[in-house]
């Protein structure tokens, strides 16, 4: 008997999709457990120039944000979004609804920072050729996207008595914390490529 070769094709369009989802599902989780170390690692290693648990004049998840919505689009945002839902629950100012409101905040701010900027510097959506200043620009808009809206549920949550009072020290924590954590990365990588071409010699 012959096979319909329509139940192949759809057979594998389903074996295709299932594993299109698990990847999205894994991307996000890494996404997600990432946040939970780096935001760990900042509350250790900077505890002395933090505000509150969710204020810190060097952010270093901040970088995570740009780059989980450069690789991964809305599936980074979806693990931001886990991340930091798992990371709010340890602010003892707020609830599990404040949870949710800053999670949420958290995700989208980078996701509009990724439209804007990819319009703005006409860089094409897998931000190809990068070039320094347009990466501080980018870092800039992101720190910014974020830091207004925290600061404005802030002041109409009761948590701050003006919606600018931690506007700065959140701006420029996000900005120095990608700023850190970028120069770190390249540093990392010049030297695994220096050792590479040493083995190769």
């Amino acid at each position: 008997m012959a096979l319909d070769p329509h139940v192949g094709v759809q057979a594998s369009a389903n074996s295709k999709s299932q594993a299109n989802f698990l990847f999205m599902l894994l991307s996000a989780g890494v996404v997600a457990l990432l946040w939970v170390l780096l935001f760990g690692l900042n509350q250790w290693v900077f505890a002395a120039t933090s505000i509150s648990t969710v204020i810190n004049w060097i952010f270093l998840p901040a970088a995570l944000r740009m780059l989980a919505i450069m690789t991964c689009d809305w599936v980074g945002a979806v693990g931001l979004f886990a991340g930091a839902l798992l990371t709010n629950q340890t602010d003892p100012a707020g609830g599990f609804t404040d949870g949710l409101v800053l999670a949420f905040l958290s995700a989208t701010g980078p996701l509009v920072a990724f439209w804007f900027c990819t319009r703005l510097l006409n860089l094409s959506t897998n931000l190809t050729g990068l070039t320094a200043r347009q990466l501080l620009v980018f870092a800039g808009i992101g720190a910014l996207l974020n830091a207004v809206p925290h600061n404005i549920y802030f002041y109409f949550s009761g948590r701050m008595s003006s919606p600018i009072e931690g506007l700065a020290p959140m701006f420029l924590g996000d900005l120095i914390g990608t700023l850190i954590t970028l120069y770190a990365a390249s540093l990392a990588l010049r030297f695994v490529f220096k050792r590479s071409r040493r083995a190769q010699a």
